[in-house]
């Protein structure tokens, strides 16, 4: 086997390494060349590969046992094949050693064989050849020359002759020669017998160069100036190209170069005439190359591009090439004789020296002679364009033809053939415009015409094309009916643009009856959308004597659609009316201003007059629009609408002007005489109106003629308002009017839309006016309070407020029937909520009962600074609030009962309710108590325990002028309810007194007793009081709840006037709620026009009561100021900053947290191991644990914090000031703000633990509240009693953090302490106790993927070194002091947290 070649420089034998002895044949295996390996593989896989595409094409012809056998004979071949490959790569894997030894070897024998070679070599020569040489004599004289002088001149000349060329002419003798030799050639060229052909010819640089354009050129020369020496051809070249298919080649072969150059230098050498010879063997080459190249164009053209619309006939090599066009029966349009167009191209044979000859059959016409003479010329060498010449000139013959034909038919016919492109332009509608003229062509390739007319579809010009092709003479008939086509799109291009839509049918239920059916077949019927039950009907008749022209009729036709569905049928044809032809009498004459009447808007012209033909324009101009139509569809458009208004309104008997032409006579009116009278108001108020409204009037604006405004005009308005635009004597309202498409403009939802604004603009004037005639007597601070900013009389809109920030706005919704009231803020509050916003349903629906302006501003005066300080209580649901830790809770809920009554719902657990007053006064009860029964309880609510006591610390002392005493309470309250009795009270007192009274020019308004629209109408007798029917009275109705001291017909401000005492009423109960709680005058008090957020340090201690369940249900009475303080966030009052969380609240809230809390921790002690201790002292829980008392309270002083104090059952071990650090915790940690119910598990747990762990837990909180300054401290401490997001995930976040079995878990939160202002570092360190054996470490909690876990690592490594090194006592806890270990040697790497 032949050598195999591993590597490139690694050859392998397939015999194996090479031995001694074969030294020879070792070497010429190495000397010879190897085979790559991978050659070897491919040689191997294509000869398989051609195996089996011998086998595919062999094995079908034999029998199935000839190809089995085959099969079986490839399979084992090819195996052994690839068998002997496997062994030869195994064995080249691992001869790479044993070949480079080889090689070693093979080396070393060829040189000791080249040495003996040489050796025998060298004792050959000197044996047989050298045997009889000598040695010349030495060369002393060439010695000497080459010592002495350093050159060798003694070497023979022949050698310098053969060697070195002679030197070259210079270029003045080139000069001189070539000039000479051009001489020469001139003279021969004169002296000999030169072709004409050959005139084109340069002699320059010893040549001459003749040139036939299109076919060759030749250089000669001569060789001396003997006349006799012949010519000599130096180059030739042919100038034969194909610019079309030669793809920039040459045609002509250097060998046929070659052999040509040869045949004419034989020829220039024997002739007698040699360049006349030369001319004619050279052109006549060229003639046929150029036949040639016109049948390959000809060829490739039917091909590519012509196919069978051209044929080549007849082709003779160097003879002539005959093509055909226009063979009608391969087009297939006739049969049998068909006239058939040749082109001929031939070599002229009688005159060789002439170029290509055209001939065409049959002849051309002698139409244009420029046409002819490109047809007959093939100087460009293209076939393409000698075919399309040739049939452009038959093009111009057929268009003339078509012509003659419509000269014929109409003698004053502007039709023009344009020759660029064979074309033939027919003006069908004069005036004509070129994009309306009938184009037709004559297809060069088919020579068949092809119409074209922009805007109809490609089935007519299909049907047209057949039609002329077949017999021109039908081209008459279709200009007939292309002149209506073009008719009826001028139409309706003229109303592109216009609201229309055009039809050439209309579907009529009477058509057959109706006149319409009479009209013309050709006929436009145009919609008006804006008014779809009209349409103008265009009728088009032919012009007699003029074939170009048409004659235009105008009708207008209304119709009715179905009564259900103007889709359920077609509509009925009504009215047709044709337009009479003084339209120009219609149109506004601008000189003298004049129009016609309304009444003859249908009255139009129909005819254009006539029109002279003229050529069809070629600059482009538009000459369909048809300006009558466009003016009837717009007069139609613009003055329908108002007729069809002016119907409607006379059909609901509604008085008006009629049609009126306004501004030059360019728009129209519709002024309305009388409005109608609005039902729902009162006969002055309608008078009222009608005679402030000085005009009203319809007119229609936009761009589409669906809008209508109504324009009313008003005088003497009742409200002067702040607005700019409203300070003139007369007020303008326009009210807009949308017309849906589906109905008609003008209809009667646009009466009835107008009519119900009108009602609301009476609606809202009633309750203008009735304000109007109030704003003399209302109260200065009324008029201080508010400002009348707009008023329309769509809308009023008042601002109010010490700013004037606040906006609402009164408006009549006609659809609901009642009044809409809207409120926001104005000015530099823009952008903020309005208070009132949460009773703005409770405002609307009282409005809507008595609308009454004055009394809906003094609501708003008395709620806007209450409901300011409600808006601040939290309303945003918080999560952990309860053990459902991923259930959220709303902290406070607003439910407004009435404009003056708000519920606060305090976590769905305890409510308050807040009545707002007059006079800067609000009445607070706890809501849980029945309005109608104190005994009974409010189902979902609890009553707050101590709510009374807590209020009474807001009431200020100053206005608590009247005597009363603590047995008070003792007298249990009137089971009708103190809302109840002030509610019959306020009634008894409004009844003898008016509204408004006068004395002495003194208004009085009884701030206390609003006018009698502001309560409800039903006023009891006193025989009334003690049955007690509260079904009669209105529990939410504003200032139910009155101080006695309010005496009937008096001015608040004048108590000493005498009245009847409340004590003589009948069944009034002496506990009346009001005795305990008299309204404050706001004027004398000392927090009036206050803001303070915090208590004032004068307020004396609170009375205390006797503790009654029901006490709370009695109202109690605060100042704005008082209930601001209440409801506001604040500062923990007597708790230091430091001590306080972070969490600022209000102190209702605080209160509620904490009665909340204390109830909580009663049912903690239930089920946690802790001992209840009976008390007798309402309000405190007491319980104990193992060591220690607890006593549980609200704070007297403040009841916004729980206090917790603890007395130890022993005193020791405990200190006076771990005692004091444990109620610190509870009162600011665990019972304070944000009231979690899980903190005070968590530190239930913590009081049942043992002492010893208890006392550590409570210096860690010391830690927390007091944090160490010293510096060895580098982080402080949080005890956590509920799980923080951000700890490791063992339990939902807000779970109890403290677990006290046989081992203790509790958490703890590491916030780093930094001597730079930066974001400080927190971690959450689980700590595990072992109270058996004493150790303290941290939990081995999981933690998420993404932590790096290096903080817990180390806090982990910190515990176990302290548990190594710090072996407590027996008793002994170690967990205060592996925290302090753990705060002073942490220190956490760079980005390190968890």
């Amino acid at each position: 086997m032949a050598p195999v070649q591993v590597e490139s420089s690694q050859l392998v034998s397939a015999g194996g390494p090479t031995s001694a002895p074969a030294a020879a044949v070792t070497a010429a295996v190495a000397a010879s060349p190897g085979v790559r390996l991978s050659m070897l593989i491919d040689f191997l896989l294509q000869r398989t590969y051609h195996e089996i595409t011998v086998l595919a094409d062999l094995l079908p012809r034999k029998t199935d046992m000839e190809r089995k056998i085959e099969i079986v004979q490839f399979a084992s071949r090819t195996r052994q094949l690839f068998v002997r490959l496997l062994a030869l790569v195994k064995w080249a894997s691992n001869a790479g050693k044993v070949e480079k030894c080889a090689m070693i070897s093979n080396f070393l024998d060829q040189q000791a064989f080249i040495f003996v070679e040489a050796a025998d070599r060298m004792a050959s020569l000197a044996r047989d050849a050298l045997v009889h040489a000598r040695l010349p004599s030495f060369a002393i004289p060439f010695a000497i020359d080459v010592l002495t002088t350093g050159s060798y001149p003694r070497l023979p000349t022949c050698i310098r002759d053969k060697i070195i060329p002679p030197n070259p002419i210079t270029k003045s003798e080139k000069q001189s020669t070539l000039h000479q030799l051009n001489q020469i050639l001139r003279h021969r060229l004169v002296t000999t017998d030169l072709p004409p052909q050959l005139a084109n010819l340069t002699v320059a640089n010893g040549r001459v160069k003749f040139r036939v354009e299109g076919e060759f050129e030749a250089t000669l020369t001569v060789m001396g100036d003997d006349p006799e020496i012949p010519w000599r051809l130096l180059k030739l070249e042919i100038l034969v190209e194909d610019k079309e298919t030669g793809d920039g080649r040459a045609l002509v072969h250097s060998m046929q170069i070659n052999f040509i150059h040869r045949l004419v230098q034989s020829r220039l050498f024997a002739d007698e005439k040699p360049l006349q010879d030369m001319y004619n063997c050279l052109h006549s080459f060229c003639l046929s190359l150029q036949l040639e190249v016109l049948h390959s164009q000809a060829q490739m053209l039917i091909r590519e591009r012509w196919g069978d619309l051209v044929q080549v006939e007849r082709y003779q090599p160097g003879k002539c090439l005959t093509l055909v066009v226009w063979n009608q029966q391969v087009l297939g349009r006739k049969t049998g004789s068909a006239s058939v167009h040749k082109v001929l191209i031939k070599i002229d044979e009688s005159d060789c020296s002439k170029p290509l000859q055209i001939s065409h059959d049959p002849p051309l016409p002698a139409c244009d002679s420029k046409l002819i003479e490109r047809a007959m010329k093939v100087d460009h060498l293209s076939v393409e364009k000698l075919l399309i010449d040739s049939v452009h000139a038959r093009s111009h013959q057929k268009l003339q033809e078509l012509k003659a034909i419509l000269k014929s038919y109409n003698p004053n016919d502007n039709s023009f053939i344009e020759t660029a492109l064979p074309t033939l332009v027919i003006p069908i509608l004069e005036p004509c415009g070129r994009s309306e003229c009938l184009h037709i062509f004559v297809d060069l390739h088919s020579g068949m015409f092809q119409p074209m007319l922009y805007g109809i579809d490609q089935t007519t010009l299909d049907d047209i094309e057949k039609s002329i092709n077949d017999e021109m003479k039908r081209i008459i008939p279709w200009l007939l009916q292309l002149k209506f086509w073009l008719g009826q799109q001028r139409c309706k291009q003229s109303m592109k643009h216009l609201p229309t839509v055009c039809s050439e049918t209309l579907h009529l239920s009477n058509s057959s009856s109706h006149p319409v059916g009479n009209l013309s077949k050709h006929k436009l019927f145009i919609k008006l959308t804006r008014l779809p039950q009209y349409y103008i009907v265009v009728e088009m008749l032919d012009r007699p004597g003029s074939p170009v022209e048409l004659q235009y009729k105008y009708h207008f036709l209304s119709v009715s659609h179905g009564l259900t569905d103007p889709d359920d049928g077609p509509p009925t044809a009504l009215l047709l009316q044709q337009f009479k032809p003084n339209i120009e009498d219609l149109v506004l004459d601008a000189k003298t201003g004049k129009q016609a009447k309304a009444g003859d808007k249908h009255k139009l012209p129909a005819d254009q007059g006539p029109i002279e033909p003229k050529k069809p324009k070629r600059t482009g101009e538009v000459c369909a629009f048809n300006k009558v139509l466009a003016h009837l569809v717009a007069m139609c458009d613009s003055n329908m609408p108002f007729i069809g208004l002016r119907c409607e309104l006379s059909a609901m008997e509604i008085p008006h002007q009629g049609v009126q032409v306004e501004g030059d006579g360019c728009s129209h009116a519709i002024r309305i005489l009388r409005i109608p009278p609005c039902a729902s108001v009162s006969e002055e108020t309608q008078k009222s109106l009608d005679r402030s409204l000085l005009d009203c009037t319809f007119r229609l604006q936009g761009r589409n003629n669906r809008t209508w405004v109504a324009e009313l005009v008003f005088a003497n308005c009742p409200l002067n308002s702040t607005s700019a635009k409203e300070q003139g004597s007369t007020r303008h309202v326009y009210l807009t009017y949308e017309s849906l498409l589906s109905e008609p403009v003008g209809g009667r939802k646009v009466v009835e839309a107008f009519l119900n604004d009108l009602n609301s603009v009476a609606k809202l004037y009633d309750c203008v006016l009735d304000f109007a005639r109030s704003l003399p007597e209302i109260p200065s601070h009324l008029n201080h309070f508010s400002e009348i900013r707009v008023y329309n009389y769509r809308k009023l809109v008042i601002c109010y407020g010490a700013t004037k920030g606040s906006s609402i706005t009164i408006q009549w919704n006609p659809s609901h029937q009642r009044f809409h009231i809207s409120l926001g803020t104005v000015g530099p509050n823009s952008g903020c909520s309005n208070c009132h916003n949460i009773i703005l349903h409770q405002l609307q629906e009282m409005f809507n009962k008595s609308p009454n302006v004055v009394q809906l501003l003094q609501i708003l005066y008395d709620t806007q600074a209450p409901l300011n300080a409600i808006n601040k209580l939290p309303t945003v649901p918080m999560l952990g609030l309860t053990h459902r830790t991923n259930t959220a809770y709303q902290c406070f809920s607003i439910l407004p009962q009435s404009p003056t009554h708000i519920r606060l719902a305090f976590r769905n657990m305890y409510c308050i309710d807040i009545y707002c007053r007059s006079r800067g006064v609000v009445a607070i009860r706890d809501g849980a108590y029945s309005l109608f029964d104190n005994s009974k309880i409010v189902e979902g609510f609890h009553p707050a325990p101590g709510l009374k006591t807590f209020l009474n610390m807001f009431v200020d002392s100053t206005q608590d002028a009247r005597r009363r005493s603590v047995n008070e309470d003792d007298n249990p309250p009137s089971p009708i309810g103190g809302d109840m009795i002030e509610s019959l009270m306020s009634q008894l007192q409004s009844q003898p007194q008016q509204p408004f009274t006068k004395s002495g020019g003194t208004v009085n308004y009884p701030l206390t007793s609003p006018p009698t629209s502001y309560h409800n109408t039903v006023t009891p007798s006193p025989q009334m009081m003690p049955t007690q029917s509260p079904g009669t009275i209105d529990p939410s109705s504003p200032y139910t709840m009155m101080s006695p001291s309010q005496r009937p017909g008096n001015w608040p401000g004048s108590p000493q006037l005498p009245g009847p005492s409340l004590a003589r009423i009948p069944g009034m109960s002496p506990a009346n709620p009001s005795l305990h709680s008299p309204i404050p005058d706001v004027s004398h008090s000392p927090r009036a026009g206050t803001s303070s957020q915090i208590m004032p340090t004068n307020m004396p201690p609170p009375r205390t009561l006797p503790q009654r369940s029901w006490a709370a249900s009695i109202p109690t009475i605060l100042t704005h100021n008082a209930l601001h303080i209440l409801l506001c966030p604040s500062p923990t009052p007597g708790l230091v900053p430091g001590l306080a969380g972070s969490y600022l609240c209000s102190p209702l809230e605080r209160f509620l947290g904490s009665v909340m809390m204390r109830r909580h921790l009663q049912r903690i002690i239930q089920q946690e191991p802790l001992q209840l201790i009976n008390s007798n002292e309402p309000g405190v829980i007491m319980f104990k644990t193992e060591a220690l008392k607890c006593r549980v309270a609200l704070n007297p002083q403040t009841y916004q914090t729980l206090q917790f104090k603890v007395t130890p059952e022993t005193p020791d071990p405990w200190t006076q000031e771990e005692l004091q650090v444990l109620e610190k915790f509870f009162e600011t940690r665990v019972a304070g703000p944000p009231f979690k119910a899980n903190t005070l598990n968590a530190f239930a747990k913590l009081l049942g633990a043992p002492t010893h762990i208890l006392r550590d837990c409570v210096r860690i909180m010391k830690l927390e509240l007091f944090p160490d300054q010293t510096t060895q401290i580098r982080w402080n401490v949080q005890f956590c009693l509920t799980i923080p997001p951000s700890a490791p995930p063992i339990a939902p976040p807000g779970t109890p953090a403290v677990v006290l079995k046989s081992k203790m878990l509790f958490f703890l939160q590491l916030t780093q302490r930094l001597t730079v202002p930066q974001e400080p570092i927190s971690i959450i360190v689980p700590i595990v106790y072992d109270m058996a054996t004493g150790a303290t470490q941290q939990a081995d909690i999981p933690r998420p993927q993404n932590t790096s876990g290096a903080a817990a690592s180390m806090v982990s490594n910190i515990l176990r070194r302290f548990s190594e090194v710090h072996q407590p006592p027996q008793g002994d806890c170690t967990i205060y002091a592996a925290v302090r270990e753990l705060m002073a040697n942490l220190t956490l790497p760079p980005g390190g947290r968890q």
